[in-house]
């Protein structure tokens, strides 16, 4: 096998991985799991996990300084904020509309790095009016959509976009696989408080509840984690940002499979619109420096 072949295969199991998610979230709802003790178990779940690896097989890459924590304590403020958003989105609207408006977070992320000066091409633009041509079709239509929970998805999309940004501009001299342990770390802890802070104590659910929280935890957070990372140092974060649209149409097929969700043929134009602003990231050129390119390989 090719090592081109096998950076695929595991970007591609990453993607599998992180696109169960959000249908295995529902029914965690429907086995009467609140979002904020399914969030933070999954959040302890695969920080725990990750800690256990590194200690085991890769403690020297623990290390890191100061700067670095606080730049993972901010990132991981915004990362926080944007999954307890999407968590209780959910709750309100149908899983396969908000992953679809969700990816639109690139543009959110172009929209924070212009103003940062980064320079803004015509494909930036055309990929920007094809996304909220496409959410306008994917919600403009739907008379009985709540309105509150697609807010809570754009607000998910906003922090999320925070979040990538804050990386790049704190933390790109930094190894993706450090700052993840510690980002993940900082957002298990930010939850722990929330956790209490909201009067939860132990939890009480059934064997299913465990099930989701211990598969989101191993599966779509620890497991997801270590595949793209290990993807992305044999092809490269350009090609494996192209199989962005390839995990929202995954994510959607299984909200319709198994959540028995469907989409009217004007939303999903809609999410075909957005899905090609994402595609077209394909025919951009990295703006990172050598060096940021060159640590995001490593």
């Amino acid at each position: 096998m090719t090592t081109q072949t096998r950076g695929l295969l595991l970007v591609l199991l990453a993607s599998l991985c992180l696109s169960t998610a959000p249908t295995v979230i529902k029914f965690g709802f429907n086995a009467d799991v609140d979002p904020v003790t399914q969030l933070t178990l999954r959040l302890w779940i695969g920080a725990l996990a990750l800690w256990i690896v590194f200690l085991m097989s890769q403690r020297e890459k623990l290390k890191i300084d100061r700067k670095g924590l606080i730049g993972c304590a901010l990132a991981a403020a915004a990362n926080t904020i944007s999954l307890g958003s999407f968590y209780i989105a959910v709750t309100y609207i149908e899983i396969s509309v908000a992953i679809v408006i969700f990816s639109t977070f690139p543009m959110m992320a172009l929209l924070l790095l212009a103003l940062k000066g980064e320079r803004i091409t015509r494909l930036h633009l055309i990929r920007f009016g094809l996304a909220l041509l496409g959410v306008y079709l994917l919600v403009g239509f739907v008379g009985q959509l709540n309105w509150f929970g697609v807010g809570l998805v754009i607000l998910t999309a906003i922090f999320f976009a925070v979040h990538i940004t804050l990386i790049q501009w704190r933390l790109s001299e930094y190894r993706t696989r450090t700052i993840t342990v510690y980002i993940l770390s900082f957002m298990s802890l930010y939850m722990g408080v929330v956790y209490l802070a909201t009067g939860h104590g132990v939890p009480t659910m059934g064997a299913d509840g465990w099930g989701v929280v211990i598969y989101t935890g191993l599966v779509a957070t620890a497991i997801a984690r270590f595949a793209m990372f290990a993807g992305i140092r044999h092809i490269g974060s350009g090609q494996t940002a192209l199989l962005g649209p390839l995990e929202t149409l995954m994510a959607v097929v299984w909200a319709m499979i198994f959540l028995d969700e469907r989409l009217t043929l004007i939303q999903i134009s809609g999410g075909v619109l957005i899905l090609i602003s994402a595609a077209l990231a394909s025919l951009q050129r990295s703006v990172l420096p050598l060096k940021q390119r060159t640590i995001r390989k490593r």
